[in-house]
């Protein structure tokens, strides 16, 4: 009896992206033998055989297209690769070579006479372009559709990282933390989880080429990755927010009130949700007064929350997560909380500039909080947001 696997199954042990097996087929490079009634894919022993041949193409450094013609083909062989690949290597070292005699050139210029023809200078950046190609072209025809389906926004993004980096602006700003958190996310929207993709642009990296990439030139690209990295060091340590600095006693005490919320339903972290619940929880600070006023309470939303985030089993004894790491929604907010403290001349945050820093993150996007006031409740947010700031400035 032959053993079928699973698309899933077959993506979760050879490491590959159910998206990129998807895609195999839909070129007609991989298509699976077998599918049942529903149209699910299962690939047989010939199958993943053929995967194998595949991955090991890839490896060699062949095009998708190649592949398909080598293993399509009637005299498909190994050494038939071999040699292809030896090919390959022997355009590269001719390139290399090519390379040096032309820089070797520019080198002697510049000893005798101090100058360098124009034409050379031109004739060494042709060689580096063809030499110094991370991606494929297949790589990088695949990259070119989804620049240019976010171009608007991309360019927005980089004009705004650039404007800051001119600015000379500290990397642990809230500013530069918030594009570098956007900027995670474009890079995600292009890579998409391939592989292949994030290989050759880790290999462009270590190799440390100054080369451009997603329409950033070599300076932005590295201001962004030191960006990211002091981001991802101050989220991984819990270190970007000093609790005990920038809430006031009042909002130290909503947080814990948001924290045993959640202790409620066992869930161990901090979203907007919490941060809700924390503030209703406590009815003598003013964020809570100007909610009542509107007709929301405590009780009216823990349940909501409940429906969206359901219960977890309950966890082992002595189970008692405190405190709680913030979402990273949940830290954005606080950015915004902050900024609307210090716009009022204060250092630390209050109750009210917490709901503040959520009415402002739902203009960027928006948590389950503000969903929860907005679509289950019908709070009318704008209009919220004036009251609120009318009554703060009473």
């Amino acid at each position: 009896m032959i053993e079928l696997v699973k698309i899933g199954d077959l993506a979760k042990r050879t490491g590959l992206s159910i998206r990129t097996l998807h895609y195999y087929d839909e070129i007609g490079l991989l298509s699976p033998s077998h599918r049942n009634k529903a149209g699910h894919r299962f690939y047989d022993d010939q199958d993943i055989i053929q995967l194998q041949q595949i991955l090991s193409l890839r490896q060699l450094g062949f095009s998708l297209d190649e592949i398909r013609e080598s293993v399509q083909g009637p005299d498909f062989s190994l050494p038939q690769v071999i040699e292809l690949h030896r090919a390959r290597v022997r355009e590269q070292i001719a390139l290399s070579r090519t390379l040096l005699k032309r820089l070797n050139a520019i080198a002697q210029e510049l000893e005798t006479t101090d100058a360098v023809a124009v034409e050379n200078l031109i004739e060494a950046m042709e060689t580096i372009s063809m030499s110094g190609q991370y991606f494929t072209t297949e790589q990088q025809a695949v990259l070119e559709i989804r620049f240019n389906e976010h171009e608007t926004e991309w360019q927005g993004l980089l004009s705004q990282i650039r404007t800051e980096m001119n600015k000379g602006t500290d990397f642990n700003s809230p500013d530069v933390r918030i594009l570098a958190r956007r900027w995670l996310a474009g890079m995600k929207s292009f890579i998409q989880g391939d592989h292949t993709i994030y290989t050759s642009l880790t290999r462009m990296v270590q190799q440390e080429d100054p080369v451009s990439w997603g329409r950033m030139d070599a300076a932005t690209f590295e201001y962004m990755l030191k960006a990211v990295s002091i981001l991802t060091l101050g989220e991984m340590t819990e270190s970007l927010i000093p609790r005990d600095k920038i809430f006031s006693p009042a909002t130290q005490h909503i947080l814990q009130l948001g924290e045993d919320a959640m202790l409620q339903i066992y869930f161990d972290f901090l979203g907007t949700e919490a941060i809700l619940l924390g503030l209703l929880a406590d009815d003598a600070n003013m964020a809570a007064q100007a909610l009542n006023a509107a007709g929301i309470t405590f009780l009216t939303v823990q349940p909501l929350v409940t429906k969206w985030l359901g219960v977890r089993p309950q966890p082992p004894e002595g189970w008692n997560p405190s405190p709680m790491p913030f979402t990273g929604r949940t830290k954005r907010v606080i950015e915004l909380a902050l900024d609307e403290a210090n716009a009022m001349g204060l250092s630390r945050i209050e109750p009210e500039h917490l709901l503040l820093g959520m009415l402002d993150e739902q203009k960027e996007s928006g948590g389950l909080a503000t969903h929860i006031l907005k679509e289950e409740l019908g709070l009318d947010l704008s209009q919220f947001e004036q009251q609120l700031r009318t009554l703060m400035s009473q």
